[in-house]
């Protein structure tokens, strides 16, 4: 069980390190970060929840259409709704929550916490062997899921409307995840494909990331 734990763990503290250095003005505190990392993990437990009463339609269902609306409206929507609450409850009243940029690093956190667990639940169920793939596209999945939306959480932080600014966050972020489930549930797409929309998500991210430097510089 340790092996699981720590193969789901370092790489997760590796991106978390990785994304981290990006944040060139004010360093979020340790704990504040682990603290978003635990809410993320946390988070997993409604987002399964959620997701148990249709779980049988989203593996069985022929039906391009039913599974189509469950990719988004259930597991994009869902599991983004609930780590984009965890990263809320999290820093929404901390001091240190002080530049846009702060909103992408505490959702990446968020999404890091949350696919530790996921990334334990899958490899305990099938092998090591799943790991490394769990530990890059899957984990840089839910990076990118999340840290988009975070994007809009730093807007939202700073903004005279930031209940819009959060509608827009978990809109982009639950429209990433449900496009990914659904390729990937239905193997309309190749896994090669799977991967270049990650790494184009990742693109996006970092494009976010970029302007949210820039807006702070501009302040």
């Amino acid at each position: 069980m340790l092996t699981v734990f720590l193969a789901s763990l370092v790489p997760g503290l590796f991106w978390l390190w990785y994304f981290n250095r990006f944040d060139v003005r004010d360093k979020e505190p340790v704990g504040r970060l682990a603290l978003c990392m635990l809410f993320g993990a946390l988070g997993v437990i409604p987002a399964l929840s959620w997701e148990a009463p249709f779980r049988h339609l989203l593996q069985q269902s022929n039906s391009l259409l039913m599974q189509l609306a469950l990719s988004f409206a259930v597991v994009g929507l869902g599991e983004e709704f609930f780590k984009l609450g965890a990263v809320y409850l999290a820093v929404s009243r901390s001091e240190h929550f002080s530049e846009p940029m702060d909103g992408i690093i505490y959702s990446i956190a968020t999404a890091i916490g949350f696919s530790v667990v996921e990334n334990i639940l899958y490899i305990s169920a099938f092998g090591l062997t799943v790991a490394p793939l769990r530990g890059t596209i899957a984990t840089l999945a839910h990076i990118a899921f999340s840290g988009l939306a975070g994007y809009y959480l730093g807007k939202a932080r700073f903004s005279a409307r930031p209940v819009v600014q959060l509608a827009l966050g978990l809109a982009v972020g639950a429209l990433a995840h449900g496009l990914y489930d659904f390729l990937l549930i239905t193997h309309l797409v190749s896994p090669f494909f799977l991967i270049v929309l990650v790494l184009g998500l990742q693109y996006v991210l970092f494009m976010g990331i970029q302007e949210a430097v820039k807006s702070h510089q501009g302040r």
